[in-house]
């Protein structure tokens, strides 16, 4: 079986994409995350590459699949002995975690201010 490259980015589908920073410190979500969306991430970033904060300002729709892959992540982090950061989530997935009671699992953090 072929290891994923390090550091790569996944751009799924046209309608969302998850990407791995260069630096790889951060993962960021953008678009319609569905299960082709999560696949393909899944196949070109080891979970040993994972980080422990994901970008969600660009969400605009999270399937099962998407809420998955983050349960995921935050389970990585919690045996590592930390906490998985999502970064200002929109009102949508805010609301989609409330209801599914998974703003439990994750912590939400403001995104970084702008430069002046």
């Amino acid at each position: 079986m072929t290891e994923p490259a390090e550091n790569v980015e996944s751009t799924a589908p046209e309608h969302g994409s998850i990407t791995l920073s260069e630096d790889g410190s951060l993962i960021v979500v953008t678009g319609e995350i569905d299960k082709d969306v999560v696949r393909h991430f899944r196949v070109t970033v080891r979970p040993s590459q994972w980080p422990a904060r994901v970008d969600a300002r660009g969400v605009t729709f999270m399937s099962s699949a998407g809420l998955e892959l983050m349960v995921h992540l935050a389970r990585k982090q919690k045996r590592a002995g930390g906490e998985l950061e999502l970064i200002d989530p929109p009102t949508s997935l805010r609301l989609l975690l409330n209801q599914t009671g998974l703003n439990r699992v994750f912590r939400s953090v403001p995104a970084p201010a702008a430069p002046a």
